[in-house]
């Protein structure tokens, strides 16, 4: 947002921050596990009727049951015109999953 802000041309314009491809949440932690070098957990998938049930006594998961249907569906985001206008392309998954995976490395 900083290269919009130096362009007058683009404020009061919507432009995305450039984003990666969209892929799975289990691509996403295999490619961590990959890049950790280590064995990728489990995945699963709580139902949407438990989460509901449980969030009659359980604000927490109340909350997260309202937002279920964001998992439902793939969450795309197309920030190719954004890309475009401000001269930018976004860090692909594998380079922004090693920094993390290396920084996690430096905190223990």
């Amino acid at each position: 947002m900083i290269r919009a802000a130096d362009e007058e041309g683009l404020w009061n314009s919507f432009l995305h921050a450039p984003t990666a491809p969209a892929i799975s949440q289990r691509a996403l932690v295999q490619l961590y596990a990959d890049v950790a070098g280590v064995a990728a957990p489990r995945v699963g998938r709580i139902p949407t009727w438990i989460m509901k049930a449980i969030g009659t006594v359980h604000a927490g998961t109340r909350e997260l049951a309202e937002m279920v249907y964001q998992f439902d569906k793939p969450f795309v985001l197309d920030s190719s015109a954004s890309e475009a206008l401000l001269g930018l392309a976004p860090t692909p998954l594998e380079t922004g999953a090693k920094a993390t995976v290396d920084w996690w490395r430096t905190q223990a």
